[in-house]
């Protein structure tokens, strides 16, 4: 009788903690990126299970192409992942659907500190007043430009607070001309909207109004500072047009020595650094009248309001955006961190910074951290592809120097308006 005692009361710790075993909570974690982010991933979360034996993190590796798509149908079939990687471009699309959840309950249980985010970024992933993701990387523009070019035209390099008087001035000392044929010019020149809508907020104009229920891009001060981009190209010709670029992109114009500056982001660090035969350097995009404003634009990590395991998600999440998941992507070189300095953890801050600053070049690298301080958020909204494919197509003449900024931001206005009422429409009925 004893023996079967015994027997039973092992077989009850068996299953007792084969139960504990079975409490263990799985967080999915849906992402992009090459092998080595998701190596890098794979190593991160061994990290945090070794700290957190309850939780076990799966990554689920989507291709970029195919991402929003298939994460659309996954929310859709109800099947979505617990975490999910987004830029703040889609993600107030993806808001609006209700497929994230607020993260403010946990941080204030936590009493979590976001103070060690760039405040843009955390407004850029803000909808409707509620935070609904922690970021892990910002992306911005600076000014990148060619020395050995500017000691040729005998130009010092350019001082951190120039203006755009300034920035023609030097544009113009670059460009060169032989036989009624220019051969340089001062400044390369892209038309995708993340490279001109800086001219717009550093002259004092916007997009949208801040509720987006009003079109500004046509407003006085977004036309006058368009214009003077635009202008570079055709009233200057300090930036090549489209039939002197021919097929040649605005980044390899500059990587071959053919223009002297382009208004580019980090990304061109490791092409620049492995294939330019010059030296270069780069500086904060030049002063306007309302001041140096860059965007500062980038992704993060929010929870789906479908998952079960919310409370392991936000310890996931925590991991992620903080100091040691901020470091790892930062070693691996692909990010500029989200993340400032934190008081509470002055070591892990410290090396992540450590870590960012890269042998040189550029020599001034500071800058892609020091312009983050007025940077904003690109005007993204509900429905901010749609409207932008109304804007990019009236731009079209524009970049080709058959009209003026004026005349077609005119034309699409009432078609973009119509875009924005109904937008106010639909947030009318979710309250």
């Amino acid at each position: 009788m004893k023996r079967w005692s015994l027997t039973l009361g092992a077989l009850a710790l068996v299953l007792s903690l084969g139960l504990g075993l079975a409490k263990t909570t799985k967080v999915v974690v849906a992402g992009w990126g090459g092998e080595s982010e998701i190596a890098l991933y794979n190593e991160l979360f061994k990290q945090f299970e070794a700290t957190h034996p309850d939780i076990k993190v799966e990554f689920l590796h989507i291709p970029a192409r195919d991402y929003w798509t298939k994460l659309t149908a996954m929310f859709a079939a109800g099947k979505a992942p617990d975490l999910f990687f987004t830029n703040n471009i889609n993600f107030p699309a993806l808001a609006a659907k209700g497929v994230a959840t607020p993260l403010e309950p946990f941080i204030e249980k936590d009493n979590y500190d976001t103070g060690i985010f760039y405040q843009g970024i955390l407004d850029a992933f803000k909808f409707e007043g509620k935070l609904y993701a922690l970021p892990r990387d910002i992306s911005n523009l600076v000014v990148y430009y060619n020395r050995d070019m500017l000691r040729e035209a005998g130009l010092p390099d350019p001082d951190p607070n120039w203006t755009w008087d300034d920035f023609l001035r030097y544009a113009k000392a670059l460009t060169k001309e032989e036989n009624g044929k220019r051969t340089q010019w001062g400044v390369s020149f892209y038309t995708y909207f993340l490279f001109w809508e800086p001219w717009v907020w550093s002259n004092g104009g916007r997009w949208y109004s801040p509720d987006h229920s009003k079109f500004l891009l046509n407003s006085p001060a977004s036309v006058e500072g368009l214009q003077f981009y635009v202008d570079l190209r055709w009233k200057h010709h300090v930036a090549p047009t489209p039939a002197e670029a021919a097929d040649r992109s605005a980044y390899s114009m500059f990587l071959d020595g053919k223009t002297g500056m382009i208004v580019d982001g980090r990304w061109r660090v490791p092409s620049l650094k492995s294939k330019a035969k010059f030296d270069w350097d780069i500086v904060p995009f030049p002063r306007g009248k309302a001041g140096s404003i860059v965007d500062i634009d980038g992704s993060g990590w929010a929870i789906s309001s479908q998952s079960r395991n919310k409370d392991a998600a936000w310890e996931v999440l925590k991991f992620l955006a903080g100091p040691e998941g901020s470091l790892a992507f930062t070693k691996g070189g692909l990010i500029i961190p989200a993340i400032g300095f934190d008081p509470k953890n002055a070591d892990a801050t410290n090396a992540i910074l450590k870590t960012f600053f890269q042998p040189p070049p550029p020599r001034h690298q500071q800058h892609f951290l020091t312009v983050n301080k007025d940077a904003v958020p690109t005007e993204t909204f509900e429905r901010w592809s749609e409207a932008l494919n109304l804007i990019s197509k009236a731009l079209g003449p524009v970049w080709e120097g058959k009209e003026d900024v004026q005349t077609a931001l005119d034309k699409v206005a009432p078609a973009v308006q119509k875009i924005l009422d109904e937008v106010q429409a639909e947030r009318a009925k979710r309250k």
